[in-house]
């Protein structure tokens, strides 16, 4: 759920995963209308530690990899601010963005990055086609998660490629939600939980193939999918097998490792209590660093509402407003150098706690503690 300007009562929605038993797809049971959720969205990638850099590799490496040519059509689904566009766009290729938040498209445009302001389906496609031509590439990034149906996404991708045109997207992945404790990637904006071999008989029903497949550490280790048509001469690479080998390995197709995922957080929660409960006890003030909506999914999971005063976060827009549900507020990380600092920080964003204790050592040296949460409790 995104930040709330205003505390206020608010719609619960209930969050729990669910498990095909005949894939082993895992997807929300529970689906909160789009416009709910994105209508007021405020995240840009361009402020996001460390994507900026990411997408001109990104950039570098699929330019290469598929032998992209000036001019050629690039369409990226869930643009955004047009990051990753923009470096297609100085490699000399024709640029189009869709993304359906309003100030966020406006944004982009002015920045002269061409995006429509909407989400994508095929209406979408076929006025891109009318006015642009089929695409070489079809990119979507940290979007095929979030859709309510990634069959007619993907469907109008299909539609909007060229022949030889190449559907690359990128994804959390089931895996290290598992093993990398990475469970705060469950909220009401990710739909979906992907993994290799449901994805595998997913694209082979709607015509495509899953060409190759590689493992990056964005967003807390994803995957990198890249898919054609299945009349592509291209084969399958050996990426793809090796990971569905494993997946089969590791039971990914049963209800095992997030059982283990399960006892594990369950010991996570207690032990954090074990150090907060006594602290607020005596007396001694906490707040949790980092505002971002996986800081919901933690609040809500640990029952931390009761111990944690305030949320700090580094970017200026999320300050003045209010956690959903708990209504806590989003104050300036200037509050840890003050000379009434709080006694612990909370690491909500515990991905980026080592970045985060560097730009901040000023406040363990000053006597603050920085509480590492996940994947366990260290301080």
């Amino acid at each position: 759920m995104p930040l709330e300007r205003n505390p206020q009562d608010l719609p619960l929605f209930p969050l729990s995963l669910f498990q095909c038993q005949r894939c082993g797809h895992v997807q929300l049971g529970v689906l909160v209308d789009p416009e709910y959720v994105y209508s007021e969205y405020i995240y840009t990638t361009s402020t996001s530690l460390g994507l900026v850099e990411y997408f001109k590799s990104y950039v570098a490496d699929t330019v290469q990899k598929l032998s992209l040519r000036p001019n050629d059509l690039i369409v990226e689904i869930g643009s955004n601010d047009g990051t990753l566009l923009k470096a297609f766009q100085g490699s000399g290729m024709r640029i189009i963005g869709v993304d359906p938040a309003p100030a966020i498209a406006q944004k982009a445009n002015e920045a002269g990055i061409p995006t429509i302001n909407a989400f994508f389906n095929s209406e979408i496609a076929s006025q891109i086609i009318s006015c642009h031509g089929l695409a070489q590439l079809v990119v979507a990034n940290n979007v095929l998660a979030n859709v309510s149906s990634v069959k007619n996404v993907v469907l109008a991708v299909r539609e909007l490629l060229a022949p030889d045109g190449i559907f690359v997207f990128e994804t959390g992945y089931l895996r290290y939600l598992a093993e990398g404790c990475v469970f705060d990637n469950i909220h009401h904006e990710h739909v979906d939980y992907f993994a290799i071999k449901p994805l595998v008989v997913f694209f082979e029903s709607l015509g495509m193939k899953l060409l190759d497949v590689c493992v990056s550490e964005s967003k807390g280790s994803s995957i990198r999918c890249y898919v054609g048509l299945s009349s592509s001469p291209k084969s399958v690479s050996q990426n793809v097998f090796d990971l569905m080998d494993r997946e089969t390995k590791c039971g990914y197709q049963t209800n095992i490792p997030y059982q283990s995922l399960g006892l594990h957080l369950q010991k996570v929660k207690a032990d954090i209590h074990r150090v907060l409960k006594p602290a607020k006890n005596r007396g001694e003030s906490i707040v949790g660093f980092g505002a971002a909506v996986g800081s919901t999914t933690i609040l809500y999971h640990f029952e931390l509402a009761g111990l944690i005063q305030a949320l700090v976060d580094d970017n200026p827009r999320r300050h003045g407003l209010y956690s959903p549900g708990f209504g806590i507020p989003v104050k300036n990380t200037d509050i840890l150098h003050l000379s009434n600092r709080p006694h612990w920080a909370v690491l909500l964003a515990w991905r980026y706690g080592k970045h985060i204790a560097e730009v901040h050592k000023d406040y363990a040296k000053l006597g603050g503690r920085f509480l590492e949460i996940l994947p366990e409790v260290i301080f």
